[in-house]
């Protein structure tokens, strides 16, 4: 596996933290290296990185799990993106990629967790790709507790991506770490 930041020194530091054989390279070689590369950086960041990565990720799976928030006084709420959501805008960004949306509502610090034998949650994925959305759920079905669901097409992303902002307010009120289980569902 290996993990990209703008510092090769940065992303060795953040990879020498986690669990199993890790690398810590910068994005350019990330991408290059990697058939399936995760795009989770801040939304401000977001279309400046993925124009500087455009050759790298061609022909690649991206999976972008970035959410457009804004906070101000009153709380997380969903920022307007021009192309419609953050993962509409990588897919204009990488024409030659096939973007999928997926990750968004998972805890940071429940992945982190060694103590969790599981995350009961599910992870909502959305594309265009077929054959890329089932790679994208098998992948978020081999964490534990995890299943990935197909939630649509990746013009349903902004709704994914929106709905982080109602956790952050869940999260906050009840000092958890929620997430998305859904019913009704029989995930393979």
């Amino acid at each position: 596996m290996v993990l990209g930041s703008r510092g090769a020194e940065k992303a060795a530091a953040a990879a020498n933290e986690l669990v199993g054989d890790v690398a810590g390279v910068d994005n350019a070689r990330c991408a290059s290296e990697s058939d399936v590369v995760i795009v989770a950086v801040p939304f401000d960041g977001h279309h400046a990185l993925l124009t500087s990565l455009r050759a790298e990720l061609a022909g690649k799976v991206v999976i972008d799990c970035v959410n457009p928030l804004g906070f101000d006084a009153q709380g997380a709420y969903a920022l307007v993106v021009e192309e419609g959501s953050a993962c509409e805008q990588a897919q204009a960004l990488l024409p030659d990629s096939r973007v999928v949306g997926a990750f968004h509502h998972l805890s940071a610090v429940l992945l982190l967790d060694a103590a969790l034998d599981a995350i009961e949650t599910d992870v909502l994925v959305v594309g265009d790709d077929r054959s890329s959305t089932d790679l994208v759920q098998a992948l978020a079905s081999r964490i534990a507790g995890i299943h990935g669901v197909y939630a649509g097409r990746l013009r349903n992303a902004r709704q994914v991506e929106a709905l982080t902002a109602n956790l952050i307010s869940v999260n906050r009120r009840y000092k958890a770490h929620s997430g998305i289980r859904l019913t009704g569902v029989k995930v393979l």
